[in-house]
Parts: C-alpha cells; structure tokens; sequence
C-alpha cells in the first residue's frame, strides 16, 4: 500500500553535499543535524501514513459478494449508512462494502457449514430422509442468519468498547492536555506530545486521526476537530473537541479552558469510582444472600427431607444435592462474574 509522509516534509527540498559546502557546517553538528532531523518543536517524530489494507477474508468476500454487495449499497442507502457510520466509530479499517461482502460470505460459509454437519449427525442417528432434510436446512438457516446479525452488529460492540475505554482515559489525557497548554506550546503540539506518550491507548485512534488530518491531508486544526468530534463514539471527547474548536477560533484561553475541563473530568471520574464501590456493596449483600446463604439453607432441607426419606417433585434427594452442587452453583457463580466484568469500570 501507498506510504505518506507529512505535508511538510513533501514541501522540503533535498541538499545535495555540493549545497553544504556553501554553509559553515562541520561534519560533527551535520551528524546531530541528521539525528534530530525528525524531531519538531513542540511535536512528535513525523509519522508514516497507510491507506486502508485489505484482509485476506476481505478478497475472497469480494471475489463472492461483490456485485451483491454494490447492489444492495445502493438499493438500501439508509440500512447500510448506519453500518457505514459504525464502522467509522468502531475504527475497522476496511471499507464498507467490503465488509458487507464479507457479512454475506460469513453467512454463506456458516449456512453450508451447519448443513453439512447437521447432514452427518443426523445420517448417523438414523432419521429419515425427509427428516434429515427439513432438520438440516431449518438448522443452517437459522445459524446463517445468526452469523449474519453477529457480523452486521460486530462494530457496535466494538464502538462500546472503544466509548469505555476513551471515558476512562479521557480524565488523564486532558489534565496532560491542560499542563502543556499552559507551558504555551501551539494547539497542534498538544495532541502531538499527548500521541507521543503512548500512554493514553484509549485515545490513541482518535488523536492519531486529529495529527493525521493536519500534517497529512492539510486541514486546519479546527476542521480536524470537527471531523474527529464527528466520528468519535465517545459524547464525552466530542464535547471536548467541539469545546476546544469554539475556544480556538474565537482567541479564548486554551490553558483556562483545559484547565476547567480537567478539574471536571476528574471530580467526575472520583464521582463515578465512588458509586460503582457503593453499587458493588449492594452487589455483594446480593452474592451473600443468593450463593451463600441460600444453598446453606437448602441443602439444610435437603438433608432433613433425606432423613424423613421424602421426594422433591418426584427426584431422588441425593440426585438434586449433586445437581445443585456441581451444576447449578458454579453456573450461577460464572454467571455473576461475567456481570461484574461487564458493569465494572476500567482502571
């Protein structure tokens, strides 16, 4: 794929050594000339900049699904503008209908796939023809279909991760903001050394978008604030980019302005790490009263109906103490841990 360098480096001319004899420069400050070259004041070294790289799976959708792909992109605009836009937020870079050739190979290979071992299972089990027939297609539609909507709403679970993480960064990346604000580097500087970091991997994308934009495609520093407070998922990094625009183009104080929003994001991120603490308290008092203390009383019954040599719906109580202890209490334990790692926030 195609390789460019910033703006500004394609506007520099090349010396030759026939030029330098013309500058009272010795061989000591052109070596140290040559290894800070890609150092910027206030910046970061240049960066390389790629098109979007197709994927294996991306061509063999395309060779299949191409031209069903082209048609439905302009039969249906509005569906497919919606998975355009989450594609854009999510941050896959594969072209949209690309990806809607592989969402239909996906459910092509997936379809083909349950049939054939739906086919074998029940050949071997010894249905009818018929029976065999209708199981397997009824099978394989249905899991096509699920491989088609797993596929269609994969950038929307990846835009929930990437909106997580950018809240949980942004507290930190605007207080570093805010410091070099007030050291008077340049707007572009800032996203510069804040990229520079590595630090802050939850907005690495959409800073990375912002420096690629200006020394890349030309743009001012506001139209790429625009741009990137237009794709981002996060509502919190939107307000803060649509925030820094007005503040730039109407000559207001950018270190005062940062400098609010990181008192906020802060206060905030405390706010919201206290509650989730008060919330997990509640959460354990359920755990406590729901896997403790109810499987103690349970199996509490269950011993002194086994002494009485009584039957519960008809199960040996035996029978039902081995289910709930090996089945039904680490199920429910899985279950809870899944729940918290899911409404936990990140640190």
């Amino acid at each position: 794929m195609p390789v460019f360098k910033s703006k500004a480096n394609r506007e520099n001319k090349e010396i030759t050594l026939d030029d330098l004899k013309n500058f009272n420069i010795d061989k000591s400050d052109l070596k140290r000339l040559i290894k800070e070259k890609d150092r910027v004041k206030g910046g970061v070294k240049d960066i390389e900049y790629t098109t979007y790289k197709s994927t294996r799976y991306g061509k063999v959708s395309n060779s299949f699904f191409e031209g069903v792909s082209n048609y439905l992109v302009k039969a249906y605009p509005n569906f497919f503008k919606n998975l355009n836009e989450a594609l854009k937020m999510s941050d896959i870079k594969i072209l949209s209908r690309t990806y809607t050739s592989m969402i239909l190979f996906t459910g092509f290979i997936t379809f083909f796939s349950v049939l054939l071992i739906t086919l074998l299972i029940f050949f071997i089990m010894d249905f009818d023809v018929i029976n065999i027939l209708l199981r397997s297609v009824s099978l394989a539609f249905l899991a096509g279909i699920v491989g088609l909507i797993i596929m269609y709403f994969y950038p929307n679970m990846l835009i929930r991760n990437r909106r997580r993480a950018i809240k949980t960064d942004l507290p930190f990346v605007i207080i570093h903001m805010a410091a070099v604000a007030g050291s008077g580097a340049q707007p572009i500087s800032i996203f510069n050394l804040v990229l520079n970091t590595g630090e802050y991997k939850g907005l690495e994308g959409e800073i990375r978008k912002i420096v690629n934009y200006v020394n890349l495609f030309g743009y001012d520093l506001t139209t790429a604030l625009r741009v990137v407070a237009n794709i981002t998922p996060s509502p919190e990094f939107r307000e803060l980019l649509t925030g820094l625009v007005s503040t730039i183009e109407t000559g207001g104080d950018l270190k005062q302005y940062l400098g609010s929003k990181a008192n906020d994001a802060l206060t905030t991120y405390k706010l919201e790490r206290k509650k989730y603490t008060e919330v997990l308290a509640t959460y354990s008092d359920i755990y406590i009263g729901i896997l403790i203390a109810a499987p103690l009383l349970f199996a509490v019954t269950l011993a002194i109906i086994n002494m009485l040599g009584g039957r519960i719906a008809g199960f040996d109580v035996k029978f039902l103490a081995m289910v709930g202890t090996f089945i039904v209490l680490p199920f429910l334990n899985i279950v809870f841990i899944i729940f918290l790692n899911l409404v936990q926030p990140e640190v």
